[in-house]
């Protein structure tokens, strides 16, 4: 056989040309007379050729039989014979029955070194799983026993009963009934002592002793890719305490309608249920709370939590005041004019307004939808985002000046920019103190 190429589709093998002349059937030709001569020398060669084409036989034969041989050839000893008549040997099995004192199989018990250690994940899991609750909320308004609205998770603060969660977990509402259950199923009612929707964080208290606080680390000091743990109730309680591991995405995210907090970005598994429990390091420790996921067709491990730092500030302050006591507001809502948008429209970078509270302190200044803020008491601000931090550094009263720029009424026109001064006003985060 030999091996052609086919044109780039594969391989396919085709045998050599006949070893033999092609002879064409017909009418017998009527033959001249032939001398002796020639007739003997036709003979000689045919003789030959005949010789060659059995001794080239035979070798071939012979070749294959020894390899054949090769490799059948029984073993010394071996009952196989080269026959099978009917006195031929055949190799028989041994004839073994049940034995009911026959051998038995047992597990081996592993040694236990006192050297060994656990994984990394068993110990996160083993020092934080009792700190971690799953909260269910009702709303009031309806049968209280068996109208669940959802169900959260939650981190034990203090041994007494103090738990952190998120403010959407409970409705947001101080209205919302809420039912505590800690890991080894004990059920708890909880009064709400206080929430903040602008950063997505409540605290509640139950009636309880001897509860294990967890340890909260500074989440300034977190790297990208550093070893990360979600612990919370994924679906609600009937995962309860669910441990899933991946590392640090990112860091300080910002998410659209959540301008007051920036985000640890993670790929541990978070699902609905997993709001408000903890996002652990490699210690145990909490550096976040995990809040929210990116649900899309195309995306996939993007989770994200509020750093302990953030939570730790806002939950000493709903803690004391029930609210957050130090936030001010302009009474505006707007979102970022980027660069392209600067470019295209010829006006400056900065927050655009796009609503303004009636009860705010921007409603009884010059403001109107569409100004965009460029700068607080001379420092530029290129994005809400920006703005909102530069917010931080004031209190409620305090007096803060604006620069505005008022885009032009028609294409083609110039806009102008001026200066407002507004005094704050508290923002509690919540519908009520």
């Amino acid at each position: 056989m030999s091996e052609q190429h086919n044109g780039g589709q594969g391989y396919h093998y085709q045998p050599f040309p006949p070893p033999y002349p092609a002879f064409q059937y017909g009418a017998v030709p009527v033959q001249k007379k032939q001398s002796h001569t020639g007739r003997i020398v036709l003979v000689s060669i045919l003789s030959a050729l005949g010789i060659i084409f059995i001794g080239v036989l035979l070798f071939v034969i012979g070749a294959g039989a020894g390899r054949l041989g090769d490799e059948k050839k029984p073993a010394e000893g071996s009952m196989v014979e080269s026959s099978f008549g009917e006195d031929a040997d055949v190799a028989q099995a041994p004839s073994v029955k049940a034995d009911p004192n026959g051998p038995q199989l047992t597990p081996v018990e592993t040694e236990e070194s006192a050297s060994a250690e656990t994984t990394v994940a068993t110990k996160v899991y083993e020092k934080a799983y009792r700190s971690i609750v799953c909260i269910t909320s009702y709303d009031k308004k309806k049968d209280y026993i068996t109208s669940a609205d959802g169900e959260g998770s939650g981190i034990i603060l203090t041994a007494d009963g103090y738990i952190a969660t998120n403010s959407h977990v409970i409705n947001d509402s101080k209205k919302t009934g809420v039912m505590v259950s800690t890991y080894d199923k004990k059920q708890y009612l909880a009064t709400i002592i206080g929430l903040d929707q602008k950063t997505d964080l409540a605290v509640l208290k139950i009636d309880a002793e001897g509860l294990e606080p967890v340890e909260f680390a500074d989440s300034d000091g977190l790297a990208i890719g550093e070893l990360c743990f979600a612990l919370g109730n994924p679906g609600g309680s009937e995962f309860s305490h669910s441990l899933t591991k991946g590392a640090v995405s990112a860091l300080d995210r910002t998410l659209t309608g959540s301008a007051h907090t920036k985000y640890i970005q993670t790929d541990a598994a978070i699902n609905p249920g997993n709001s408000g429990g903890a996002l652990l390091n490699e210690f145990g420790q909490v550096i976040g709370m995990n809040t929210a996921k990116l649900v899309a067709t195309d995306y996939e491990g993007m989770g994200f939590a509020i750093p302990s730092n953030t939570v730790i500030e806002i939950v000493n302050k709903l803690i004391k005041y029930g609210y957050v006591n130090d936030r001010g507001t302009i009474g505006i809502e707007g979102k970022t004019c980027d660069l392209y948008m600067s470019k295209v429209n010829n006006v400056p970078q900065g927050m655009l307004v796009t609503k303004i509270d009636p009860k705010g302190s921007a409603a009884s200044t010059q403001f109107k939808v569409n100004d965009i803020i460029t700068q607080i008491n001379g420092t530029e601000v290129k994005s809400s985002y920006e703005l909102i931090d530069e917010l931080k550094k004031y209190r409620p009263d305090d007096k803060i000046k604006l620069k505005i720029f008022r885009p032009a009424k028609e294409k083609g026109q110039k806009g102008y920019s001026f200066d407002i001064e507004v005094k704050l006003k508290a923002d509690t985060g919540s519908e009520n103190k």
